[in-house]
């Protein structure tokens, strides 16, 4: 069922270019899209800090909005791998909660944002609460950070293996569930980590680059909306070539997720 797998260059290229096309195609959901993710970036890094100064409070304030903006952004993560895969073109942001596949891929979502906010709340708890004395021993935060570091680790494996399921969904994929997802990308594991890798690399130094630039004037209100802006339209971009690369994945292989179920 699945198609052969292309060579790593060629589906880095293909990544940028169904990229370009998925975006081109649904430009009013990607406008939409960015307006999301730049009002809900920045609320997600400031109104926690507005709330409390107690790091664990402030994540337990982000996780909410985390998952309303995966609520928001729905429409738009199902619009792509449904371009990309099947070739129909949303004609508006079907905030669509009635739908099955709506719940079902904003289910996931909503998981996907607790998963990687895990590192985030364990950096918290381990934040210290008072100043930190150095008498010859290493600081309590520097003794956590092997365990952070391995939550993160772990996220980042655990959304490597979901990474399937969220276009399955989005093309009601008859065998989409975790455990296929998971059994799917077992034996394409290097290949999965190789174009879910490398896409980023220059998405990240042009991140950096206008980051540089942006510095020396910050603090305007103008320089402030045109960071923002900028955030939204790079995270826009992190999420389209996300989205993209895991429908080319579940072409590749996705072999049980295609399997129809048999009747019990």
């Amino acid at each position: 069922m699945s198609q052969p797998r292309p060579p790593v260059i060629t589906a880095l290229v293909w990544a940028y270019w169904d990229s370009y096309y998925a975006v081109r195609a649904n430009w009013r959901l990607a406008l939409s899209a960015t307006a999301i993710l730049a009002i809900g970036a920045v609320g997600a890094l400031i109104i926690p800090k507005l709330l409390s100064s107690d790091p664990i409070r402030q994540e337990v304030v982000r996780l909410p909005l985390l998952i309303g903006m995966c609520f928001l952004l729905t429409p738009f993560l199902l619009a792509v791998p449904r371009y990309v895969l099947l070739g129909e073109q949303a004609s508006r942001y079907d905030l669509n909660a009635s739908s099955p596949r709506f719940q079902l891929l904003f289910g996931w979502l909503s998981v996907s944002a607790l998963i990687v906010s895990i590192p985030s709340v364990l950096t918290a708890i381990a934040a210290p609460t008072g100043p930190v004395t150095y008498l010859g021993e290493r600081p309590a935060e520097f003794g956590n950070a092997t365990t952070i570091l391995v939550a993160n680790v772990i996220a980042f494996f655990v959304m490597q293996r979901l990474l399937l399921l969220f276009p399955a969904i989005a093309v009601d994929a008859p065998g989409a569930t975790w455990q296929n997802a998971f059994a799917d990308i077992r034996g394409h594991l290097w290949f999965s980590l190789a174009v879910t890798i490398l896409p980023f690399i220059p998405l990240k130094l042009l991140g950096i680059a206008v980051a540089a630039l942006l510095r020396p004037f910050s603090g305007t209100p103008v320089v402030l909306i045109v960071a923002a802006l900028w955030l939204g339209v790079l995270l826009l971009a992190a999420l389209t070539l996300t989205s993209v690369i895991a429908a080319r994945l579940y072409q590749v292989s996705g072999d049980r997720l295609n399997a129809v179920v048999p009747d019990a």
